[in-house]
């Protein structure tokens, strides 16, 4: 019925699909890890901003540029204080957040979506103060990913949502 050279090319015709078949489930595969690996580490992110420690921090910072009122009080009696401390956490937390934010490794816009509210007044908060200490230390790159992330936040509230996307449809809903 087959020759005897049918057999050696379907199976190697076989083996092709099955190459080609695996391939394209993998691909699948590693697409769908990657969606949930970012989903993790976006969700890291967003619990590491919305921290109870990171709130109390911001409730003590709401009045550190009242507390010092010159330069020469920065100079002075901020190194080794609780703000001082305080800051490194903000630094720590929100600071590496933004980083990555801003290096795109984590969705800005989605970040923003999330807590860009927080964000925007958390970096108003201290934004007074951040901007004295620049000054005062000659370092304009204090915060900076923070103040980015806040600036992107403002100007992503703003910004058109995707037409013909239902999900931001003001009538999604219809009459509800």
């Amino acid at each position: 019925m087959f020759s005897a050279a049918f057999w050696p090319a379907a199976s190697v015709g076989v083996a092709v699909l099955a190459v080609v078949l695996t391939t394209f489930l993998l691909s699948r595969q590693v697409r769908q890890m990657e969606h949930e690996r970012n989903a993790l580490a976006m969700l890291e992110a967003i619990k590491r901003l919305t921290d109870p420690r990171i709130v109390e921090i911001f409730d003590r910072l709401r009045d550190v540029n009242e507390r010092y009122t010159t330069d020469v009080d920065i100079r002075e009696r901020y190194h080794g204080s609780t703000d001082e401390r305080d800051f490194l956490v903000v630094g720590q937390y929100i600071e590496t957040v933004s980083c990555l934010a801003r290096r795109r490794v984590l969705d800005a816009s989605l970040l923003c979506d999330a807590v860009g509210m927080a964000l925007r007044r958390r970096w108003e908060t201290i934004r007074p103060f951040v901007e004295r200490q620049r000054q005062i230390e000659d370092n304009p790159y204090i915060l900076e990913n923070f103040e980015w992330i806040a600036r992107f936040s403002n100007w992503w509230k703003e910004e058109p949502r995707p037409k013909g996307d239902r999900n931001y449809d003001p009538r999604q809903f219809g009459a509800m």
